[in-house]
């Protein structure tokens, strides 16, 4: 098996697996930790992505660099993707009405306008397709974009 392909298996995964923990710990429902989940997501992204660049930039051009990133970050967005639609349509479909109704008692608590209030759940709210898209897209983005600025570096190392 290819590096790309191994190393985006294994971000993968560690990304669904945190992914599941968020969510049947009950911390989606806090209003930090989804954005908590984001960041640790997307250093585990770069740090996984780092480290496979490296380790094939001896034998790979800045073209190819990029193309395993490409690879690995396609690899790691197919399993992304089903973890997160798993676990919010199948295991916890309630997931986005409990982040939304969290939210609605935050404002409230808050003391903010009723309009104001049913903003603040359109914004809560969210589909399991729809999520697990922005999670497979972002892995993409990341893994490619990381993966061109390693490259770069590795490139003038070499020079």
């Amino acid at each position: 098996m290819d590096i790309p392909i191994k190393y985006g298996l294994v971000l993968g995964v560690i990304v669904a697996a945190l992914g599941f923990i968020l969510g049947i710990s009950g911390l989606h429902t806090n209003e930090m930790a989804p954005l908590g989940f984001v960041i640790v997501a997307t250093i585990i992204n770069v740090l996984i992505v780092v480290l496979a660049v490296r380790r094939l930039a001896p034998a790979s051009n800045w073209v190819q660099q990029v193309g395993n990133g490409l690879v690995l970050g396609l690899v790691a967005a197919v399993i992304v993707f089903l973890g997160s639609w798993l676990m919010t349509a199948v295991i916890l479909p309630d997931y986005y009405a409990e982040f939304a109704e969290a939210a609605r008692a935050r404002v409230v608590a808050a003391g903010v306008a009723a309009e104001e209030i049913e903003a603040a759940v359109a914004m809560a709210t969210g589909t399991p397709v729809g999520s697990a898209f922005q999670g497979a897209v972002g892995t993409v983005i990341t893994s490619v974009v990381v993966a061109a600025i390693t490259g770069i570096f590795n490139r003038a190392e070499k020079n």
